[in-house]
């Protein structure tokens, strides 16, 4: 009777959390319509493509493009189906961790406190309002581990599969689903053992299959031109200076996602760690033969460690803390579940303290949302491409140059959009931008003159740019020294 209640304040609180969701409504990245574009051509009939016919896997995504897809074909926008369904899937989520921590044999009151602390996580509800994929990761990364711990092993291997398909970090689950295989084929029926290898192959060989055939690779292209340019040195210092601060005063990104000492993180962070050292030191002695006959529980609960150490260490060494703020989002629901059992820990099981303890975190992050991401949440980015944007032809022979193709990309659709930066254009890999602008003579060119200034600089005094473009609309961002413009080619 006891646990219904911590359950019940679980519940209550995923509730809140959708209805403020739903209040504060859709807050899109840019990236975010890269692959809204991807599942709007699949469901019009048009292909798993970004611009019609080019046959170029530039989402690293494809299960989160087909989940949109089928909604869209369903009549149910995308926009507005990548807002509601990861505030479902978030609530899920925290339930879904209540029950893993309660498996783990944790006090229901340290569970609840885990589920709510990652409710009220305000960078990631922010995140969960932005129609990346990152909330469907999450909860196939949870249920993942709770399925490897509760020994159901098919619905593990579904997750881990599903997960792949979703980020290319879920390859950190399938190891860890390898491992939890081995070590348990002494004590499952062989039929499931291979019933869980042979469907985790299925997806995930199914979908290599098909893009190997479809796009000539399973890397997504959009991971080849990042991974272009995050071995530029000041990326790499930039990725490790973001990660070092998000310890101690949150992750990156600006706006809404305004760093403050009021989240508490340097407490987070210490608690985190107590948690940590706590589970090592219990896994240690169970499987270092100190306590042989110790319950097998201890060993489990390491894997609340395993991959988020592993998705940590594997985007640190590749840099990709930088100017990707849903990259955080995988950390946040490993983050509340330590933070809540390392509070356990120093309070020796006080119900009270523990509460208090969570209490204190979710204050902390209300107090953060309410007093400086809130204020600071502008978003004029996305609008102000769209702004723009309106005036191009929505035809597949009209072409589009832009070094963001996101907002741009959705606006003009189904026109064919030229990727400056090479997520869905290989052959701009690499290229200045300048110089292939002046090779493909594209019929627009759409641009943020802050990050393109090294373009305008070229350009402006090129005499085949000034001769053959002109300016067709262009806005000023309120919040910024910047410019959005869009030229049209005389």
């Amino acid at each position: 009777m006891f646990r219904l209640k911590p359950f019940a304040v679980v519940v209550l609180a995923g509730v809140l959390r959708l209805s403020a969701g739903l209040w504060l409504g859709f807050r899109p990245f840019d990236d975010s319509y890269i692959t809204f574009r991807y599942a709007l051509n699949l469901a019009s009939g048009l292909g798993f493509v970004y611009n019609v016919g080019e046959h170029v896997l530039g989402t690293t995504t494809p299960l989160w493009a087909m989940v949109l897809a089928v909604l869209q074909k369903a009549q149910l926008p995308i926009e507005t189906s990548a807002l509601v369904l990861p505030l479902c899937l978030d609530m899920v989520t925290a339930i879904l961790l209540f029950h893993l921590l309660v498996r783990l044999r944790y006090d229901a009151t340290v569970a609840a406190g885990a589920a709510v602390v990652f409710l009220s996580w305000f960078d990631y509800f922010s995140i969960a309002r932005s129609g990346m994929e990152a909330p469907l990761f999450v909860f196939l990364a949870v249920g993942a581990i709770y399925a490897m711990v509760s020994r159901r092993l098919l619905p593990a291997a579904v997750c881990c599969g599903l997960a792949c398909l979703t980020r290319p970090e879920g390859a950190l689950l399938g190891a860890l689903l390898i491992f939890v295989l081995w070590r348990s084929r002494a004590a499952v029926r062989r039929a499931d053992l291979l019933g869980a290898i042979a469907v985790f192959v299925a997806l995930c060989g199914g979908w290599a299959l098909y893009a190997n055939h479809t796009f000539g690779s399973i890397i997504p292209q959009s991971v080849v031109a990042k991974a272009a340019m995050a071995r530029q040195p000041d990326l790499i210092r930039f990725s490790w200076t973001n990660l070092a601060l998000f310890f101690v005063k949150g992750q990156y990104g600006g706006d809404v996602f305004t760093r403050t000492y009021l989240q508490l993180m340097p407490v987070v962070t210490l608690l985190s760690a107590v948690a940590a050292g706590s589970i090592a030191l219990a896994a240690w002695r169970t499987l270092g033969g100190v306590r042989p006959q110790a319950d097998d529980e201890q060993w489990r609960a390491v894997t609340l460690l395993v991959f988020p150490a592993g998705y940590v260490s594997g985007l640190a060494v590749g840099h990709a803390f930088t100017y990707f703020p849903w990259y955080y989002a995988p950390i946040y629901p490993f983050a509340a579940a330590l933070s809540a059992i390392g509070a356990g820990v120093v309070w020796r099981g006080r119900k009270d303290l523990v509460a208090g303890t969570c209490a204190a975190l979710v204050a902390a992050q209300l107090a953060a949302a309410v007093l400086v991401k809130l204020p600071a949440d502008r978003d004029f980015w996305v609008k102000g491409y769209s702004s723009v944007s309106e005036g191009v032809p929505r035809q597949t022979e009209v072409t589009v140059a832009a070094p963001e193709i996101g907002a741009v990309g959705w606006r003009v659709w189904p026109a064919t959009v030229l990727d400056l930066e090479g997520l869905v254009t290989p052959s701009a890999v690499g290229r200045d931008a300048e110089e292939y602008v002046r090779e493909k003579r594209p019929q627009y060119v759409i641009l943020r003159t802050d990050n393109a200034r090294e373009f305008l600089e070229r350009a402006d005094g090129d005499a085949w740019f000034l001769g053959e473009y002109e300016v067709m609309a262009s806005t000023r961002d309120p919040h910024a020294d910047r410019e959005f413009r869009a030229y049209r080619r005389k």
